[in-house]
């Protein structure tokens, strides 16, 4: 019983080693057809590396809801102040700051870098404004736009504007950008599936009079077919590895770009790569798709392959 299964494993091991030694006969036709399964896999693990790192940037940005009251212009500094203590005794708001007039010029002088054009100004335009950040309880969508309501009725207040929608709006494009890279995935998987299959559908044809000679010995479809098999399996590994090469390629060569969009934003933020379960994730779906290919396509072909 042990020596049947030495001779079973010995025998999946010599055809392993044989498929890739023939693959290696036909250089030139191989490279091709693997670049095209480089391309063709590196594209939606580009889109999924894409679609992380946009979720990333959602997880980190999403701060608590905050509010910005901006004040009417006439107000006076004691209306202000008064204003502030009222609304910081209202038990839905967590924290509150106030910013002057001429604290808002001066933070606005020192990011935007217009201050000679603002010095010829010969009144400060800015209002006074409040940062409200509400309990957690009043964070809730509804709940702020309610709250948010409530706060424009007030006596001084000229305009109200949540911070979270910018946040709603990330979430959307991040949706937008998760469903756009299964479409693609979806899509460039199909075509890995295609170019393998009909590349072991040519195979089988060419090779229909040695498999006619070995059906004639006696030769079962299951052993013919477990070299096919083993090819399927190399065109996707090795067109696999060449795919995350490749994507690892491209998130070096958007590291840069995002490290000086996110430098903009004084975020610290940089290109996330994939890691080794979601590369060893990779070579299994390649690896996966070139076996279901060649199981498919060269066992369909072999069936109708009959000794004369």
């Amino acid at each position: 019983m042990a020596q049947n299964k030495t001779g079973f494993f010995a025998l999946h091991k010599q055809q392993c080693k044989q498929s890739l030694t023939d693959m290696m006969r036909r250089p030139l036709g191989n490279i091709l057809t693997l670049a095209v399964l480089a391309f063709a896999l590196t594209l939606p693990a580009s889109f999924y590396l894409f679609a992380k790192n946009v979720t990333m940037v959602a997880q980190v940005w999403q701060s608590p809801t905050q509010m910005t009251v901006y004040l009417e212009p006439a107000i006076s500094a004691g209306q202000a102040k008064q204003l502030h203590n009222e609304l910081a005794a209202w038990p839905e708001i967590a924290d509150l700051e106030s910013i002057s007039p001429e604290q808002g010029l001066a933070e606005f002088r020192q990011q935007a870098g217009f201050e000679q054009a603002l010095s010829l100004l010969d009144d400060n335009p800015l209002p006074a404004v409040l940062i409200i950040k509400p309990t957690e309880a009043w964070q809730m969508d509804a709940k702020a736009t309610d709250l948010a309501s409530r706060l424009r009725v007030q006596n001084g207040v000229d305009e109200v504007r949540l911070d979270s929608d910018w946040l709603q709006r990330l979430a959307a494009i991040k949706q937008l950008v998760i469903i756009l890279a299964m479409i693609i995935s979806g899509l460039m998987l199909f075509a890995v599936f295609l170019v393998v299959g009909n590349t072991l559908r040519l195979q089988v044809l060419n090779q229909r009079d040695e498999i006619q000679v070995m059906k004639l010995v006696g030769a079962t479809d299951s052993f013919i077919l477990r070299p096919y098999l083993y090819t399927g399996v190399w065109y996707g590994v090795i067109g696999g590895v060449a795919a995350w090469l490749l994507t690892a390629l491209v998130a070096m060569l958007l590291d840069g770009a995002v490290a000086n969009l996110a430098d903009l934003y004084d975020s610290p933020f940089r290109m996330i790569g994939l890691g080794w379960d979601e590369s060893l994730i990779l070579l299994m779906i390649s690896a996966f798709l070139g076996l279901l290919a060649a199981r498919l396509s060269a066992g369909r072909h072999l069936k109708e392959i009959e000794p004369i």
